[in-house]
């Protein structure tokens, strides 16, 4: 039997290879999410990260994909990667959005407080509604990254007063609780997290919490 030159059958297969990577997703955005769900309650969070980065393929204008994307990064501890997915979708969302305030509010945090880039941060400060809770709470963290931390503190006890919303307070006694701790009073820090955890409804601040609890009590590796 004659033998195909390798070079020859390269160039045969190639093509076939590249129809294949073109192939449609067998999975709908909704089967992703509901994988995602799956993968979350196991913790294994970059691997449902990995299924919101299949929905955001199929649906790249849904903010609330980011966002949630985003969450499940940072759940894994991945903030460098949450960082480009937050801003993808500030590239791509449509500027009339809803949802998109809150990716500018969620870059915001975590460029001032997980990548220590404050004056990045401070670019998306004005794309917050004026005065709002999530601007008095944003501006709390863009203090904090500057090491203004009393300033910080005072900033989010403000905002926590204005909040009606149970998920956003406790983000904020979680900020509270970063400062508090930087000022080098860890029992004030302790209580804020504890208000925190009881207010908690959203994976994103939850683990927030419990990786700070956890430095707290040097518990973590």
């Amino acid at each position: 039997m004659k033998r195909i030159p390798a070079l020859l059958l390269i160039l045969f297969l190639s093509p076939l290879w590249g129809c294949s990577a073109l192939l449609p997703d067998p999975l709908s955005v909704e089967q992703h999410l509901t994988r995602a769900e799956t993968l979350q309650a196991k913790r294994d969070y970059t691997a449902a990260a990995d299924s919101l980065a299949n929905a955001i393929r199929q649906r790249p204008t849904d903010a609330s994909l980011y966002l949630r994307h985003g969450e499940l990064l940072e759940a894994a501890q991945n903030p460098e990667r949450a960082e480009k997915t937050y801003r993808k979708g500030l590239e791509t969302v449509p500027v009339d959005a809803i949802t998109r305030p809150e990716l500018n509010y969620r870059l915001l945090q975590l460029l001032a407080l997980k990548l220590e880039k404050p004056e990045q941060a401070a670019a998306l400060l004005p794309t917050l509604p004026a005065d709002s809770v999530r601007q008095i709470d944003a501006r709390g963290c863009l203090a904090f990254g500057r090491g203004r931390h009393q300033d910080a503190l005072r900033l989010f006890e403000q905002a926590r007063e204005r909040s009606t919303d149970q998920d956003l307070t406790a983000r904020i006694f979680y900020h509270a609780a970063l400062a508090y701790h930087r000022l080098g009073d860890d029992d004030h820090a302790m209580l804020a997290l504890f208000n925190g955890i009881n207010l908690a409804l959203s994976l994103g601040v939850s683990k927030d919490i419990e990786y700070f609890f956890n430095d707290l009590k040097g518990l973590n590796p």
